[in-house]
């Protein structure tokens, strides 16, 4: 890395902006663990902590190479804070690999936090001439597995989530691309070049952290293992289209579509409300509505997702596009909605 003994403008601005990173990495590191530690479902193996053990290995990353930076310039110590810095980024790294393989739906076997657990150990044995290449080889493995994480969480999500996920690409992005002109090679590419990916490493931390604390997609990842049943219920009262996501034989679907109805026009009346109910809880169960213009759908689950609120409203819009002038003049023939069944999978 760089060594800045001497004073002047240049080591003052470097120094600002590395504390700036170290700073915003330890207060997301703060929010992800406070979210994940007070969520009375909290388990051992979620996003969040993986997310808070990540920005935390970062600011110990950012706190290592100030330290070899500005003050422990000569050897041993300055290759010793070196070799800690990597070793906390790639062990950050590894765990959120590590959480990441085993959450979400990829056939990785594992690879990712296999390499990560070799990795962690390199700065030990490795000279010190091959640190550059260690970390554009740890850049390159972060890109590959941020990808995949970002990759299911855009498939996945829709509606405000989605959009937030939109500025999350975004943030790793200019945080992906400040990680490399922080590095040892970019700082030999000019001053301008390292004080640019300082920057911009401050700025994609700022746009990614926050993103990600405030957006229901770290929590809604698992949305389609809380999804139990779908109804398509015509003003009337008639159940027009019905589709199960787990398998449940006990349930009379027409009956209970005419009590889903029932209980909307009960409580409709009794507000003097024309929209319609939005979530109603009973027990462990949470029933989701978005209303068309003669028809109501209903998606039963276990809780109460954002994104599944916005999945109930998009399907309901593509519904109303496909079938809404068949339910305008509906007489009882459920014969025309054979296709629901394609646009459930495409929508769930």
């Amino acid at each position: 890395m760089p060594l800045f003994e001497d004073g002047g403008f240049m080591r003052d601005l470097f120094l600002i902006l590395s504390s700036g990173i170290v700073f915003y990495s330890i207060l997301f590191s703060s929010i992800f663990f406070s979210q994940w530690f007070k969520d009375k479902y909290k388990r051992k193996l979620d996003l969040r902590l993986a997310w808070s053990v990540f920005f935390f290995g970062l600011s110990v990353n950012s706190i290592c190479f100030i330290i070899s930076d500005f003050w422990l310039t000569t050897e041993p110590l300055n290759t010793t804070f070196v070799a800690s810095g990597y070793i906390a980024l790639i062990f950050a790294l590894t765990a959120f690999f590590a959480a990441m393989e085993m959450i979400l739906p990829y056939r990785t076997r594992h690879s990712l936090t296999f390499i990560g657990i070799v990795s962690t150990f390199l700065p030990l044995i490795v000279p010190r001439p091959f640190f550059e290449p260690l970390a554009l080889f740890a850049a390159i493995i972060a890109l590959i597995g941020i990808t995949l994480f970002l990759r299911y969480t855009w498939g996945s999500t829709s509606g405000e989530v989605r959009k937030s996920v939109q500025w999350v690409v975004i943030g790793f992005i200019i945080g992906w691309l400040g990680f490399l002109g922080r590095s040892d090679t970019a700082y030999f590419l000019g001053e301008s070049i390292y004080v640019l990916g300082l920057l911009l490493l401050t700025i994609g931390i700022l746009i990614f952290g926050y993103v990600l604390s405030t957006s229901p997609a770290l929590d809604e990842l698992d949305w389609n293992q809380q999804i139990l049943e779908l109804y398509v219920i015509q003003m009337g009262g008639i159940l027009v289209c019905h589709h199960q996501f787990v398998e449940n034989p006990d349930i009379d679907q027409v009956l209970t579509a005419a009590g889903i109805a029932g209980v909307q026009s009960l409580f409709q009346e009794i507000t003097r409300s024309a929209t319609g109910l939005n979530i109603v809880s009973i027990g462990e169960y949470d029933i989701l509505f978005a209303h068309g213009s003669a028809f109501t759908c209903v998606l039963i689950a276990k809780k109460p997702y954002k994104v599944l609120l916005d999945k109930v409203q998009e399907f309901t819009d593509r519904f109303e596009y496909e079938f809404g002038t068949v339910l305008q003049q509906f007489e009882g023939s459920l014969r025309e909605f054979h296709s629901a069944d394609e646009l459930i999978h495409s929508v769930f």
